[in-house]
């Protein structure tokens, strides 16, 4: 039997907050829903981490059945008299679940009710997430402001419903507390007027409902299959019954559970990676799942089109970083900026491309704050070469946080100067017309490319796309034989680059990667990768003048059998489809030869 209820809050006689206006805080922002809930969480979850460890940031997409669905109908239904959530459709639909839990945070510890006035230093995160709405956060260079950016939770939602379960440390006590909330809308029943707000918990003497607590709380967490905590850790899940994953960019058709963990996982990667970078103090490790199958969040520091970005946000914290003072003080500095020129990707990965904010290469500034999330990607004017892009990276100074958060909308996602006015107005101004000039500054001069971390991306200069000849984007395989080669001497005699070559960025530096075809001979033959480096109309580079490139070895594409070095014996049960790595060296076009050996005897 359930032992939770549900209690709906009237509309008192001075009048209330109507659950459609706190849905609607947020506005109509051009941001896709998914990825406004991927910035509100991440960011809550950011706010509330502890210091001197990872966070934990997971989003998890599941189809209810069988006991679990029997669990979510007796713990939500019946619904609240004359409210219309819709929950009892949801559960015949078959009912599904979208979590989004962190560990490795304080969970949402505090009073239980909004009436209760929290000891000094302690955060009410509780009330704030579960009661209030715009309170003002007490927290230093976090990013968030006033809390409106829950609605985006209650959106997702057909139904307007979530579930809260978290774990916090109390007044020294380790606590575990579960509720559900729902914001629909208004409605009349028995001649009183509702705002639409309900909560689902513990009935108390006066009416009001509390959450389960400790035992209650974790037998009704199994029961509903929530992410469990591992002994000792205290953080938060919320559920989001019935959730809109929305539909495809640029489309009307709907996304499949795989569409959206596939854009769940690249949001995370464009918004987050600041936070994701391996020596973040406050890393967060992010991860999709959906039905128990995992979608590969990308690391930033091996994504090419991040690499600029990732490199500017480091020069950051060096001695040499461009420090932008403000025309008044305080503050006396503004902000930090850092521009990095890079090599752009010759083909996209999908889960990257899902929620770019901008197509082909990258002539952008992402603009942040002290919290380390991506506010948004400033466009600068494109280079004149399509392999060359470069990244910059603008972050608030602590100082100057504060002006910078005044700036922003509920959905974080601009810095708009309409209604600011004094310091903040001027500190806003100089940060946005400062950008905006040293993209315009970038665009009209030609630079080399830059070094990015350990990876001397000018190897790859735009001259590359030589290695790309004129049939399809494939690339030439020449064939010099010794002993006996190929007979007939046509183009099916000879291997063929059926995919790539495409840039790739591997444990810091950047490789060339190829897929090779083998033509289906009747004996074994040896083949030997020989990348060379070319000059000005083709010819062959001396030897002295540059290193060269470093064939790094063979990968089967069905078996994923590994072969080192620049040779590849290829008998008759061999697999034909093999990709060919190769690392280049620095300020060089690459050529990549074939050659046959000859049949093994």
């Amino acid at each position: 039997m359930n032992s939770a209820s549900w209690w709906s809050q009237p509309v008192a006689a001075e009048g209330s907050t109507a659950s459609e206006g706190i849905r609607r805080q947020l506005g109509k922002p051009h941001l896709d829903p998914l990825e406004v809930l991927v910035r509100e969480t991440a960011q809550n979850t950011c706010d509330a981490g502890l210091p001197g460890r990872p966070i934990e940031y997971g989003i998890r997409l599941r189809q209810l059945s069988g006991n679990q669905l029997n669990a979510w109908r007796d713990f939500l239904l019946p619904q609240p008299e004359s409210s219309q959530l819709g929950l009892a459709e949801a559960m015949e639909r078959g009912g599904s679940i979208m979590t989004i839990a962190d560990r490795g945070t304080t969970g949402l510890g505090g009073p239980l009710r909004a009436d209760q006035p929290p000891l000094e230093g302690e955060r009410p995160d509780f009330v704030n997430f579960i009661r209030n709405v715009g309170e003002r956060k007490n927290l230093s260079l976090g990013g968030g402001s006033y809390g409106f950016g829950k609605g985006i939770l209650y959106n997702v939602s057909r139904c307007h419903v979530i579930v809260a379960d978290s774990v916090c440390i109390f007044r020294g006590v380790r606590q575990r507390r579960l509720i559900a909330a729902a914001l629909g809308d208004g409605y009349t029943h028995d001649g009183r007027r509702y705002t639409g707000r309900h909560w689902l918990g513990v009935r108390e003497a006066d009416g009001h409902t509390r959450p389960l607590l400790d035992a209650a709380a974790e037998e009704m967490a199994q029961r509903l299959g929530l992410p469990p905590f591992i002994e000792g850790t205290t953080g938060t899940t919320v559920a989001i019954v019935d959730p809109v994953l929305g539909a495809s960019r640029g489309g009307d058709v709907p996304r499949t559970a795989d569409d959206a963990s596939t854009f769940l996982a690249s949001t995370m990667l464009w918004n987050l990676w600041p936070r994701m970078l391996h020596d973040h103090p406050g890393r967060l490790l992010c991860t999709v799942r959906r039905d128990g199958f995992a979608t590969d969040v990308p690391d930033p520091e091996k994504t090419i089109e991040l690499v600029p970005f990732v490199e500017a946000y480091r020069n950051l914290s060096k001695p040499g970083a461009y420090r932008i003072p403000a025309r008044k003080s305080p503050p006396t500095e503004i902000g930090r900026f850092s521009i990095v020129d890079a090599m752009a990707p010759l083909k996209s990965n999908p889960v990257v491309a899902a929620a770019s904010p901008f197509t082909g290469a990258a002539h952008h500034c992402a603009r942040m704050r002290q919290a380390d999330l991506v506010v948004d990607y400033v466009a600068g004017e494109s280079t004149n070469d399509e392999i060359l892009q470069y990244g910059a990276v603008f972050r608030a100074s602590p100082d100057a946080d504060g002006c910078f958060a005044e700036a922003e909308p509920p959905t974080h996602d601009d810095w708009v100067t309409n209604g600011l006015s004094g310091t903040p107005l001027g500190v806003v101004r100089l940060a946005n017309s400062f950008i905006r000039d040293e993209l315009r500054d970038r665009a009209s001069r030609a630079r080399p490319p830059k070094p990015v971390g350990d990876v001397p991306l000018a190897a790859l200069a735009s001259e590359l796309a030589g290695l790309l000849a004129a049939d399809g984007g494939a690339a030439e395989a020449a064939t010099r034989g010794s002993g006996a080669g190929p007979k007939g001497g046509g183009r099916h005699d000879v291997p063929r680059f059926v995919e790539g070559p495409a840039l790739s960025v591997e444990d810091a530096r950047v490789v060339i990667r190829a897929v090779v075809r083998f033509p289906e001979w009747k004996v074994s033959r040896t083949i030997v990768a020989r990348p060379r480096v070319v000059v000005d109309g083709g010819t062959e580079s001396p030897d002295d003048e540059l290193p060269a490139p470093e064939v790094i070895g063979w990968r089967a594409a069905d078996t994923d059998e590994q072969r080192a070095g620049d040779t590849i014996d290829i008998g008759r049960a061999a697999g034909r489809l093999w990709e060919l790595r190769v690392m280049p060296p620095v300020d060089a076009v690459v050529r990549i030869d074939l050659d046959v050996l000859g049949a093994d005897t």
